[in-house]
């Protein structure tokens, strides 16, 4: 029992005890979270609604279908002093990233189609929807359209990091020259 109480003081003593700083670690990208995800058309939940408001007391619903991603580090503090941007890849396999919101015109030209998104503490979400071009054209039901595997990239950003990158000069329309530059030394 003895030796027990001797090596718990020991112990106690070594914890207490506080050493010289080491050097400085590696800079890293603390204040700046990437992640990607590549929703299938079969992730993509119909139906929910994007809203805008258009006018003064009115508000605007298009139906979407949509993609939730949980992202912990979105916080009160993310959505009130930072940023969370969305990007994707419009050309599969070309390693050019589009911030969105995005729109194009469909080649048939009768309508457009769209990706935006919205945050939330904790999520992301993603919404696709198609919006008519020409007056009295009904776009497809999103119910119903085969939605391309996309690869989205999204970042967060603590405000801190958001006000060096934008006195950096970064574009914020570029997410590898956020990383970049959030990474380097």
């Amino acid at each position: 029992m003895h030796k027990l109480l001797v090596l718990f003081a020991a112990a106690l003593l070594i914890a207490g005890c506080e050493g010289d700083t080491g050097p400085t670690g590696p800079a890293g990208n603390a204040n700046v979270m990437a992640g990607t995800i590549s929703p299938t058309n079969a992730e993509w939940i119909c139906c929910s609604n994007w809203k805008m408001t258009t006018d003064v007391g009115t508000v605007t619903a298009i139906t979407t279908r949509y993609v939730d991603i949980p992202v912990a580090e979105i916080t009160a503090d993310i959505i009130a002093n930072g940023a969370v941007l969305m990007y994707f890849e419009a050309e599969t396999g070309s390693a050019r990233w589009a911030p969105l919101p995005f729109e194009l015109l469909h080649y048939t030209r009768a309508y457009f189609i769209n990706v935006v998104y919205e945050v939330q503490e904790g999520m992301i979400r993603l919404h696709y929807f198609l919006m008519s071009a020409i007056p009295g054209v009904t776009p497809p039901d999103p119910a119903t359209v085969v939605i391309p595997t996309y690869h989205f990239k999204y970042l967060v950003i603590e405000g801190t990091a958001l006000l060096t990158l934008q006195a950096g000069g970064i574009d914020l329309s570029e997410p590898d020259r956020i990383i970049e530059y959030a990474t380097r030394p």
